[in-house]
């Protein structure tokens, strides 16, 4: 056993995580008489900054929330690089560190996302011809629609409209919220999250949505706005919201864990050793998780990126291997609740209900 985990320990410190950089690139206009000065420059960084961090937390109002306004007043702190753009008015790009600012707003006890965000299946009809036509990809809305889901961090999936999916659904059934033909084809998408809405234009804008989440409706309004771009920002807000209270968490209220202190200041839980029934060594800690079902390097070196890859944590050890079961401890600053709701969004694990196990305790699916 102890040769096998001096290999995983060698292949895992070989390997560099990946972490999605689209959370961290921003374009933003630059505004004033010299767009290409320092000032100007400053300006653009912290409004592209204030995007990054309202993609990260899923709120759309970030000015109150932990630790931000002293972020916003250094954005060179998590600034990777940046460059220009021509046009009117230029614009500058940026990609900004987005996975050292969520430990960092976790840390300060500001809400971040939980690992990926689920997408979201989005069944949109606009009034047209006849009953209206479905908003697909490659459509001029579906565009407008994208750009207001990239501000907020949101991931939408469009309905690819072919005949496949007419043989399921009509346009109808969307608009009349038929929910068991919007469902039945929602089922090649994968997506446990569905919205429907009907646009109407007109005098005045107005948008009737709905999100269902496992079949079940969890939100709907029907909202007016004074214009497409505004119904379509005021729809993608309202999704992120009802995601970000199911898949975003806390940190440790600003003590940082600088001191490896919990949320409350005390000292956590010492390390406890237990042994199973083969004379197997497990850890049971708050911050350790089990996994089962594990039986090649392949399949611990893609658990290990992909713990590595969720934001929230700052580091991950390798502790306890063996035939088919390995153990990692997570450097991780929010409580034990909050490490199962992390745990819950990684792809692949499925919580395991084996009393004899220590705690959070998953299998490879």
């Amino acid at each position: 056993m102890y040769r096998l985990l001096l290999i995983l320990v060698v292949a895992l410190w070989s390997a560099a995580p990946a972490w999605a950089a689209e959370a961290g690139q921003v374009s933003v206009a630059l505004r004033g008489d010299t767009p290409r000065g320092d000032e100007a420059r400053a300006d653009a960084l912290r409004r592209g900054l204030e995007t990054v961090i309202v993609r990260l937390t899923g709120r759309d109002q970030v000015a109150d929330l932990p630790g931000v306004a002293e972020a916003l007043d250094q954005p060179q702190r998590w600034l990777l690089r940046y460059g220009y753009e021509d046009g009117q008015p230029p614009r500058l790009r940026a990609v900004f560190d987005d996975r050292a600012l969520t430990r960092y707003l976790a840390d300060q006890g500001a809400p971040v996302w939980a690992g990926d965000r689920p997408p979201v299946l989005v069944w949109l009809v606009t009034e047209g011809t006849g009953r209206g036509d479905l908003v697909t990809a490659g459509d001029p809305l579906a565009q407008r629609l994208q750009d207001a889901a990239g501000r907020r961090g949101v991931s939408l999936v469009l309905p690819k409209w072919d005949q496949r999916d007419r043989d399921v659904v009509a346009v109808a059934d969307v608009r009349g919220r038929f929910d068991g033909p919007v469902l039945q084809a929602s089922r090649r998408y994968d997506t446990d999250w569905v919205a429907t809405g009907v646009l109407y234009g007109g005098a005045s804008t107005t948008l009737n949505w709905r999100l269902l989440d496992h079949g079940d409706q969890v939100a709907g309004r029907r909202a007016g706005a004074a214009d497409t771009d505004a119904a379509l920002d005021a729809f993608v807000s309202a999704l992120a919201d009802q995601i970000a209270e199911r898949y975003s968490l806390g940190g440790d209220g600003g003590s940082g864990n600088a001191q490896g202190t919990d949320r409350d200041g005390a000292t956590p839980p010492p390390v406890i050793a237990g042994q199973t029934p083969s004379g197997e060594v497990l850890i049971r800690d708050d911050r350790v998780i089990t996994v089962r079902g594990v039986r090649t390097l392949k399949q611990w070196h893609d658990l290990y990126l992909a713990l590595a890859d969720l934001g929230p944590l700052r580091g991950v050890a390798l502790r306890v291997a063996s035939a088919d079961r390995v153990q990692f401890e997570l450097d991780f600053s929010g409580d034990r609740a909050q490490l199962e709701r992390l745990m819950a969004g990684l792809p692949g694990l499925t919580g395991c209900t084996d009393a004899s196990s220590p705690p959070l305790t998953y299998c490879l699916r």
